[in-house]
């Protein structure tokens, strides 16, 4: 990957990472624990669901918040959320208190609404290259999500209630975090404008919402969202229901975030040559390679498969789909785009993770992966009939 000159990128691209660790703990460990403590197995997703239900509910506050207060200051504050959801979730494993533990994973949602945002600014940062940018930040997360699965489940023991030091690495993360984001330093933007250049005017909401790239660009991010969630919550748990180990539910985890992260350090310099839609496309082609993986077989090869290509499939739909939504926009129409894309692809998170209580069995886990079939051939068809009319229209042009 070329050099990334702009320092708010390079700042991002470490704060991913650190949100990444977090993040890989509760996405490891929550269903497990929500399974030990929760009064009756129904409830088992709720403390996972509970992260994006808080999260969506969160996220216009979010976009608010950095109207007025800036990037900066929102971005230390989701982090000091961080913090405080390790530190109740500790305390709540540690007095089985399911409840609380809800209360703790939720909080982490107000993180993650947060964390969103960070590649639109990446994406504002560098307006020439925003794919790049955004491609970029999301690698961010690699190591993270290679280490921190093993650390969530290395620490499992260190106390002598199992899982509470697991959960204090969340809170200790999310310190780090917190100081990290107080060393953000955004470039000013010019107070006026040149001589004889008029104000950029902000478009209507519907006028934005009219545009197909935008329109593309959330469902592919939708669709990520959607299948990723689904599969992550129920794949350790349904794990766990056919006898495998939590150390093997951990591996699971630990492919599928190396699929959803891993891709960045060649998908910035892909994506600016083949376009954000090819990438997109590309990534709800393999979105249903997952789905057809998890619905012919459980058998722990073909699970692992179908764990990898989904988190795969998340980071090409996902990058791909954010880039065509951050270019659908100018930075005074910021705040009739971002927080209705947010909302609806977090929204598509918590159906996702809601919906995983019904998938946790292996007969379960077949009918996911032919719901992930059917979703992703949808977009992927809608993207590539995009596709096929844009070059139409450029072709009709050259011959004018």
């Amino acid at each position: 990957m070329a050099r990334i000159t702009s320092p708010v990128v390079r700042h991002l691209t470490f704060a991913q990472g650190l949100a990444t660790a977090g993040a890989s703990v509760d996405l490891t460990l929550t269903g497990i624990v929500g399974a030990r403590i929760a009064p009756t197995p129904a409830l088992a997703t709720l403390p996972f669901s509970a992260i994006f239900l808080a999260a969506g509910l969160s996220t216009f506050v979010v976009s608010r918040a950095i109207g007025r207060f800036g990037y900066r200051r929102v971005f230390i504050g989701i982090a000091i959320s961080a913090a405080v959801s390790g530190s109740v979730s500790a305390a709540a494993i540690q007095l089985g208190e399911f409840w609380l533990f809800c209360a703790g994973t939720s909080l982490i949602g107000v993180y993650s609404a947060g964390t969103g945002y960070y590649r639109y600014l990446a994406a504002e940062s560098m307006p020439a290259e925003r794919p790049r940018a955004v491609a970029t930040v999301l690698a961010g997360g690699f190591v993270a999500a290679v280490v921190g699965p093993f650390a969530a489940t290395a620490l499992r023991d260190a106390t002598p209630t199992p899982y509470v030091a697991s959960y204090l690495l969340v809170a200790v993360l999310g310190v780090i975090a917190a100081v990290w984001n107080s060393r953000l330093t955004i470039p000013a933007v010019p107070a006026s404008r040149p001589a004889g250049v008029a104000a950029e005017v902000p478009r209507a909401f519907t006028e934005l919402w009219r545009q197909p790239a935008l329109l593309l660009g959330v469902a592919s991010a939708v669709l990520a969202a959607a299948t990723m969630m689904s599969m992550m919550t129920a794949g350790p748990i349904m794990g766990m229901t056919v006898g495998r180990t939590p150390a093997a539910g951990a591996f699971a985890i630990q492919l599928h975030m190396i699929g959803m992260y891993a891709p960045g350090f060649f998908v910035a310099r892909v994506m600016a040559r083949v376009g954000e839609r090819r990438i997109a496309l590309t990534g709800a082609v393999i979105i249903v390679t997952a789905g057809f993986a998890a619905a012919a077989s459980d058998a722990l090869p073909v699970y692992l498969f179908s764990m990898f290509a989904v988190g795969l499939g998340w980071n090409l739909a996902y990058g791909g789909g954010s880039a065509l939504i951050a270019a659908s926009y100018r930075v005074s129409e910021r705040g009739r785009v971002q927080p209705v894309a947010e909302i609806l692809i977090i929204g598509a998170q918590v159906a996702g993770s809601l919906s995983a209580s019904a998938y946790t069995t292996a007969a379960g886990w077949r009918v996911l992966g032919w719901g992930c079939v059917a979703l992703g051939c949808a977009v992927a068809a809608s993207l590539a009939i995009g596709q096929f009319r844009r070059r139409v229209a450029g072709t009709m042009m050259r011959s004018d």
